[in-house]
């Protein structure tokens, strides 16, 4: 698999005044001298509010199919081995939907689906961050069939005004903390809640992380739109790097955060990502994205 990443920022505005972002992938699959693909490959979908269900102003589209016949699109909740880290499956395939589940390759080897996306008006889908996998299932060829999957990371709108316990086994509220007003060279304090939904104790790292952009086909979280990654992990202190929290509990942490002179970002601001996973293998993991800004 040959996998060519292609970012681009894309901001609609929606009827109840929200923004949503995209971060586009395209995939490419070899086979027998042709290459069939689905674009986009991957995406990052941010800002989603509850109780919305819209056409995300996307379509899924496949490329150079030459198998003749409908192809099947069928969403999945991918398998936790199949996670990537911070997020967790979409608690319902059928939230991410199509209106015609089955399409049809024109004389060009293309086709086309409206991407679809709802989610429960409930306070508990607030602070996610979800993952729900597509894959577009063309008429066996002979004695070989190929999958083309689409890998699409969904994240809801972050608040810290919260009445229930987010959806999961762990919750990082707000997923998004914005630090204003920031002066070059002095600290600006921020606090966030780690819930541990699950019934036992459990302990978690946490760590500041940011991302290189990479030209494989490995998946990493994105930069928020607009935003840049900070130049040095060291502008982040944590309260802790370690936290311990009985089950059915939450605890509040803080952080600083500091900009030192003659760092000046290009458009809205600096971006790191503030990881808190579990110290047990196979443990649950997420994450708060930390937004600093002038």
């Amino acid at each position: 698999m040959l996998a060519f990443l292609f970012t681009q920022g894309l901001k609609r505005e929606l009827h109840m005044k929200k923004k949503l972002c995209l971060l586009f992938f395209v995939c490419c699959f070899i086979k027998t001298g042709h290459a069939a693909t689905i674009s986009p490959a991957s995406f990052c979908l941010e800002n989603f509010d509850i109780g919305m269900n819209m056409y995300l102003g996307i379509d899924l589209s496949l490329s150079n199919v030459s198998n003749k016949g409908p192809i099947d699109l069928n969403v999945r909740k991918p398998e936790r081995s199949r996670l990537l880290k911070g997020y967790e499956p979409i608690p319902d395939a059928k939230w991410f939907y199509f209106l015609n589940p089955q399409i049809v390759p024109g004389k060009d080897g293309c086709a086309k689906a409206r991407m679809f996306l709802k989610v429960p008006n409930d306070q508990q889908y607030l602070n996610q961050h979800w993952i729900v996998h597509v894959a577009a299932s063309p008429p066996k060829v002979g004695l070989f069939s190929m999958d083309l999957v689409g890998f699409y990371m969904i994240e809801t709108r972050a608040s810290d005004k919260i009445s229930k316990s987010p959806y999961g086994p762990l919750g990082v509220v707000p997923s998004r903390l914005h630090l204003t007003h920031m002066v070059f060279g002095k600290n600006k304090t921020g606090q966030f809640w780690i819930y541990n939904n699950e019934n036992k104790p459990q302990t978690y790292s946490i760590s500041v992380k940011t991302y290189q952009p990479s030209m494989y086909s490995k998946l990493q979280i994105s930069q928020a739109s607009g935003f840049e990654w900070i130049k040095d992990v060291k502008w982040i202190k944590l309260s802790t790097s370690q936290v311990s929290i009985n089950g059915k509990s939450k605890k509040e942490l803080h952080l600083q955060a500091k900009i030192p002179k003659g760092h000046q970002y290009q458009n809205e601001g600096w971006e790191a990502i503030i990881m808190v996973e579990s110290i047990q293998k196979a443990g649950p993991a997420g994450f708060l994205r930390l937004l600093l800004s002038n």
